[in-house]
């Protein structure tokens, strides 16, 4: 009866409250709540229950007995020891931890649909958003042919220009969309287009990043200007696809109120049979535009895909799971192809969008295009696995040597997909492919753990360079090199999940420039994404620069980083690897790595456009440029200055104040950047110690042809020049602390024992 009691007291109710909030604030919303948010959230949900509990004198009094109790009964005396303990420890722990330096980033907030303008100005008029409508929705009946034909024409537009970053189910995750921060918008949620009116997409569409007000923050966006590259009746086309695709209504004065007389659809039963026709239409609206029409791979995006889309009618898989005697794989490896989609592609995960009836439709026109669907299940027979052994330092070291001796020609010593043995690698259509960076399991396609890299190497990966190897090893061998495999992902810095600071750390003496410097251990490594120009003419649909690594030190006097990224190719016009790599009708160019940071700092969040910059907010840019045989150049380390992508960056004629310094190997460019932390040119930025200061990478791939805009970039991060920790001042202000919440404890304590009559 008591413990009910104690559990039902408005006290413990609302401490439970209270956690709970603050467990919710922590870690359960997505994107995670600043902790500067946090404790403003915190207090006022304080205030909250405060004013409730103690909504009159009855309910006060019951809500602070507890309290009076602890601090005045002289039966107390245990517990309020305990008390004192607790709350002086407590106060001492969380002022600490407040006042110690951290690297969280700025705080930044972003309105995600901000109020458009009244008017419009593009392709040569002026248009009044408050009146603009879609004018196929007005010319057409949206169930008329006509209708059907301008939504198939902005479906053959999106797909050729907003997959990448908006992706194949229109959900924002596209295969370059990890790059871009703030993601792109995904147009399945109902809280997007769906409250949207067609004028406000016609503005966004047209106007893109740039065109945004101040509080959209458009030196973020990578929202494409398409007036640039569309025309204003493409505009349209695909705003009409986007609605129907999603099953959306646009918003408008109209349609705020539904017809009386309106019908709302039967139910559809998922699980329900469909017919042939509707296989065909889920196909149609789903899969032909990549894979075909006819599924040969031809759809309208596959020119612009690496790799490109499978070719059903060649009844070849790459991810099965059955032996390398059985050509085709299982109805549960296509579901899972399908369901999960393909990491690092433009396959995209359809869980969640097409019913099991739907998938196991599809599974069964996969077969017929390559005509197989007669292939009976017990012709498939599985993979002969045996038991997984522990991974034992023998078993590693056995793994390892067969790597080398049979993997390390495509996959390189490290792993990193740069291949030693100088062939052209190609699949069964002749298209130019490379091999996986297996240091980087963010681009592994169905492969999550040991036995699915066990798979791979038994069983090869059908139609690709990748062979089976159950005749060459033996099961135990095949166990060892897969665990092997599994190790080579410690060759690389995972890709920074939420993290956004690189964290400069400050050193005593001499900076290295060497890249295999033992103090570059020393300092914090971050690995961001790094995605191509989609962006502006001239564009960039392909590239194997997917990461760039950055480690930061500083003196007295200089900076230096260390800035990694991953080319399985040596491009250095001329040179014998450069021969060895070339891509037919791609001029090779040379290898380069730059860093991006604004001229000057603006004193708020605002910063230039994180593509080299704008006119009004320049940026400072750090190119190194790889040497080259032919014509016979060193490499070069350059600063330059850019205010936008309409314009070249324009090199200074002295860059003396920078240095640079590349060395490749095994697939990897290691450049060591340097420059004074203060520097006498006034277009330079001035580093300081404790200031964030925006940054971000950019590289061109040589052997791609890659030049001008034509490179990989990130978005912008933060660089921050640590000060140095002063504990004698952390420490003093927590003991502080931590003194005046003691002195307060026995002022109450002291005023409660009086109500209870002690002395």
């Amino acid at each position: 009866m008591n413990m009910m009691r104690f559990f039902k007291h408005p006290l413990f109710l609302s401490v439970l409250l209270l956690t709970v909030l603050y467990v919710v604030f922590a870690y359960v919303l997505n994107p995670p709540v600043p902790a500067s948010l946090l404790i403003q959230y915190m207090v006022i949900c304080t205030v909250a229950v405060l004013l409730v509990v103690t909504f009159d004198n009855k309910m006060a009094a019951r809500f602070f007995a507890p309290l009076v109790s602890l601090f005045g009964s002289p039966k107390m005396l245990l517990p309020r020891i305990a008390a004192f303990a607790a709350v002086v420890g407590g106060v001492g722990y969380l002022t600490y931890g407040m006042v110690k330096p951290s690297v969280t980033s700025p705080l930044e907030l972003r309105t995600v649909h901000p109020a458009p303008p009244s008017s419009l100005r593009a392709y040569g008029k002026t248009y009044d958003l408050l009146k603009l409508q879609n004018p196929y929705r007005e010319q057409f009946d949206e169930n008329s042919e006509e209708y059907a034909a301008i939504v198939a024409e902005g479906a053959e537009l999106y797909y050729k220009n907003c997959i990448y970053c908006h992706g194949d189910t229109l959900d924002g995750e596209g295969h370059f969309a990890k790059t871009f921060n703030p993601r792109p918008i995904n147009f399945q949620d109902v809280g997007m287009i769906a409250q949207l009116q067609e004028s406000f997409l016609f503005w966004r569409i047209t106007k893109g990043g740039p065109g945004l007000p101040r509080e959209g923050t458009p030196w973020a966006s990578a929202m494409p200007v398409w007036e640039e590259m569309l025309e204003e009746d493409e505009v349209w086309k695909i705003i009409s696809f986007l609605y129907d695709y999603t099953g959306f209504e646009p918003r408008s004065w109209e349609l705020e109120e539904k017809s009386a007389d309106a019908v709302e659809p039967a139910p559809v039963d998922p699980n329900a049979d469909l017919t042939e026709e509707q296989i065909d239409a889920v196909y149609m609206k789903r899969c032909s535009q990549c894979h075909g029409v006819d599924g040969d791979g031809l759809g309208v995006a596959a020119d612009r895909m690496y790799p490109k889309p499978r070719d059903f009618t060649l009844g070849l898989f790459k991810y099965k799971t059955t032996n390398s005697d059985s050509e085709f794989p299982t109805d549960d490896d296509l579901r899972n192809s399908i369901l999960n989609g393909l990491t690092g592609t433009a396959m995209p995960a359809w869980k969640g969008l097409l019913s099991d009836a739907e998938v196991d439709g599809l599974i069964e026109k996969i077969k017929v295009f390559g005509y197989w669907d007669d292939v009976e299940p017990d012709e498939l027979g599985p993979i002969e696995m045996g038991a997984m052994p522990d991974p034992t330092p023998e078993m590693l070291a056995l793994g390892k040597k067969t790597f080398e001796s049979i993997c390390a020609d495509c996959h390189g010593l490290k792993g990193r997909g740069n291949i030693t043995s100088g062939k052209r690698l190609a699949d069964d259509a002749g298209n130019r492919i490379w091999p996986r960076n297996l240091t980087h399991p963010e681009s592994w396609r169905v492969t999550l753990d040991v036995e699915d890299v066990f798979q791979r190497l038994s069983v090869g990966i059908p139609s690709s360079p990748m062979p089976e190897h159950t005749t060459a090893l033996d099961v135990e061998t095949r166990w060892a090199t897969a665990n092997y495999v599994m190790t080579l992902r410690d060759n690389a810095v995972p890709v920074s999940k939420g993290e956004s600071v690189i964290k400069a750390i400050r050193v005593d003496g001499d900076l290295p420039t060497d890249p295999a410097d033992p103090l570059w251990d020393t300092a914090p490594a971050m690995t961001f994404n790094m995605g191509p120009n989609v962006i502006k003419e001239p564009r960039l649909f392909t590239t194997l620069t997917e990461f760039v690594t950055v480690r930061a030190l500083y003196n007295d006097t200089d900076i230096t980083m260390r800035v990694d990224v991953d080319d399985r190719t040596y491009s250095v016009p001329g040179s014998e690897l450069e021969q060895a790599y070339a891509i037919e009708g791609v001029e090779a160019t040379r290898d380069a790595i730059a860093v991006q940071i604004p001229a000057a700092l603006s004193g708020t969040n605002e910063k230039p456009y994180f593509r080299q910059g704008d006119k009004k907010n320049p940026v400072n840019m750090w190119v190194w440029t790889a040497p080259s045989v032919e014509p016979a150049s060193d490499e070069t380390a350059v600063i330059m200055d850019a205010t936008g992508l309409d314009k070249a960056p324009k090199p200074r004629e002295d860059s003396s104040a920078l240095s640079a310094k590349g060395k490749w190997a095994d697939g990897q460019w290691q450049v060591v950047f340097r420059r004074p932390l203060e520097t006498e040119a006034a277009e330079d930025l001035q580093f300081s110690e404790g200031v964030y200061t925006p940054i971000a990478f950019a590289a061109w791939d040589g052997v791609n042809g890659e030049k001008g805009i034509q490179n990989s970039f990130t978005t912008w991060y933060w660089i921050l020049l640590e000060s140095p920790e002063n504990p004698t001042k952390i420490m003093g202000i927590a003991i502080v602390a931590a003194l005046l919440a003691g002195f307060l404890f026995l002022v109450i304590a002291w005023r409660a024992r009086k109500r209870f009559g002690q002395q």
